[in-house]
């Protein structure tokens, strides 16, 4: 009978722990831990772009875009995030590649080499830059009830860059 309870207890234990681990993971692979990788990478990335000189955010920012694109690439949940995320990586990426200052050197920033934009087009960076902010956030904020709960973190920290070009 003591080995029936204990077993019933321990059950109990389980299901209760595995009803933890349901709400974290909220059962479509949502979760706190993916979320905060995504913010935490996002975060370190920008705080080394806005230590950088104006003229090379952009390309930093490009490159901070597409590393947390790939920090949540793998959790098919975070598909949408994905998405707006890597919409912004590559209207930054276009830009650069289109506006590049040639007699301006690479700068090394958070452990990668970035290009400069030609300051006289710096007010039409900003323009992309902003408005590609405002799409992903958009994306990121008007998504289901799950993964506004999961997203809302990530909208927050990229929002919060918005004026970085400034």
């Amino acid at each position: 009978m003591r080995t029936a309870i204990a077993g019933v207890t321990l059950s109990v234990g389980l299901i209760i722990a595995g009803m933890s681990s349901a709400e974290e993971q909220n059962g479509i692979g949502f979760s706190q831990a993916q979320t905060q990788r995504a913010v935490s990478t996002f975060n370190d990335g920008a705080k080394g772009c806005m230590a950088a000189p104006v003229a090379y955010r952009v390309d930093c920012f490009q490159q901070v875009f597409g590393q947390t694109a790939r920090v949540i690439s793998k959790a098919s949940a975070y598909w949408e995030a994905e998405v707006a995320l890597t919409r912004v990586n590559r209207n930054l990426y276009t830009f650069v590649r289109n506006h590049t200052d040639k007699n301006a050197g690479r700068e090394r920033i958070n452990g990668a080499r970035v290009k400069a934009v030609t300051k006289e087009l710096l007010p039409e960076a900003r323009a992309v830059f902003e408005k590609s902010i405002d799409q992903a956030v958009v994306i990121l904020q008007g998504s289901t009830a799950s993964e506004t709960k999961y997203f809302a973190p990530i909208a927050e920290a990229v929002a919060g860059v918005r004026d970085a070009l400034d």
